[in-house]
């Protein structure tokens, strides 16, 4: 069995700013000549687990003769659901919380970062059926903890990539609004909707931003004018559903002739119970909302490409409350404050901007 690598420097590692009190492989085994890791790091607050195909040159699911190895092996790691297809694979090449790995038509998704818990890229994309989401073919769990799944390959152009280089017109806006709507619409049906009361959404918003300023000191400054905004908000009744979560630029494709809606595993920060929970739909027209504000920025585009894509967005979309909208595109900017500090320190000025911003007015 090989020795494990150093978790701490690679892409999908969730802790970077955090101090590591202590890495240990929990369970492994040999898949051909890769080992299969569980990888358990002790935080000073939390215990986090990690999967990794690791040879002698470290982790190998980043090759094709790792990737395929781990497909072909993968119904030996855990309970298969559905049905998995094996054959030669490739990494998909992009660095991500999780890998992808092409396999015929088909893509297999394997989670860096284990929670217990069915998660909801799974369990939410396998129950529904629509034009804007690729159908899961089959998934693994180990334990109640899901360890890969198989979709249908969506052959596009990531959302986040047309933008930035120009490639998205107001129009384009207006029907990626229209296919956000039409999965909202799918999930309502499958699992149904809750109301809950406008403090019990105050108090969410309020508990995000307190983990929030715990893990990122940028945003102290204006932790008072975020809860007077979350304040604002009306005591009436807010309907909730299962949502994406996550949703931006970088999490849709641009197909032939349609949008498609990616990866809905939900924020990686938050814990997998907590994204699991029903959630206002604004969260998700929030989170586009402020993806093209990062399109914006990287691409160096104007206010009036900004404010006429977010119009035709939200036209497309329909109906949502606009102060509760501002209230989640304030919180959106808030979470990316940490999970830039974290990540990619270069761009926390990013989210910090619109922060400060939203403040302001």
């Amino acid at each position: 069995m090989h020795n494990t690598i150093d978790i701490t420097r690679e892409r999908f590692f969730a802790s970077k700013s955090e101090r590591v009190l202590e890495v240990g492989v929990e369970k492994q085994r040999a898949l051909g000549e890769y080992t299969w890791q569980l990888v358990r790091v002790e935080l000073e607050h939390r215990t986090e687990l990690y999967q990794l195909l690791v040879d002698a040159s470290g982790d190998a699911l980043s090759t094709p003769a790792g990737a395929t190895a781990y497909v072909v092996h993968a119904r030996e790691l855990g309970e298969v659901h559905g049905h998995l297809e094996a054959g030669p694979a490739r990494p998909m090449g992009a660095e991500q919380s999780n890998t992808n790995l092409i396999v015929g038509e088909s893509i297999v998704k394997v989670f860096r970062k284990l929670e217990d818990g069915l998660n909801p890229d799974v369990e939410l994309i396998s129950r529904i059926d629509n034009p804007h989401v690729a159908k899961v073919t089959g998934f693994v769990t180990d334990e109640g903890r899901t360890l890969a799944m198989q979709q249908e390959l969506v052959r596009g152009v990531d959302g986040f990539e047309l933008a930035t280089s120009g490639r998205v017109e107001p129009a384009d806006a207006y029907e990626l609004g229209a296919a956000v709507r039409s999965v909202h619409e799918s999930l309502a049906a499958e699992f149904g909707t809750e109301v809950l009361s406008g403090a019990h959404v105050r108090d969410r918003l309020n508990a995000n931003l307190d983990a929030y300023v715990r893990r990122a000191e940028a945003l102290r400054p204006y932790e008072g004018r975020l809860r007077a905004l979350y304040g604002s908000l009306a005591d009436g009744e807010a309907r909730v559903q299962r949502v994406h979560g996550d949703l931006h630029l970088g999490q849709t494709l641009r197909g032939e002739d349609t949008w498609f809606l990616i990866d809905f595993e939900g924020e990686p920060a938050r814990p997998l119970a907590e994204r699991r929970l029903p959630d206002v739909s604004a969260r998700d027209v929030a989170g586009m909302i402020r993806s093209f504000g990062y399109a914006r920025a990287v691409g160096g585009f104007g206010e009036g490409w900004y404010k006429e894509c977010v119009d035709k967005l939200k036209l497309g979309y329909g109906e949502v409350d606009g102060s509760l909208l501002a209230a989640y595109v304030a919180d959106k900017a808030a979470y990316e404050v940490v999970y830039e500090a974290n990540n990619r320190p270069d761009w926390v000025g990013i989210p910090l901007a619109a922060v400060e911003e939203i403040c302001s007015t």
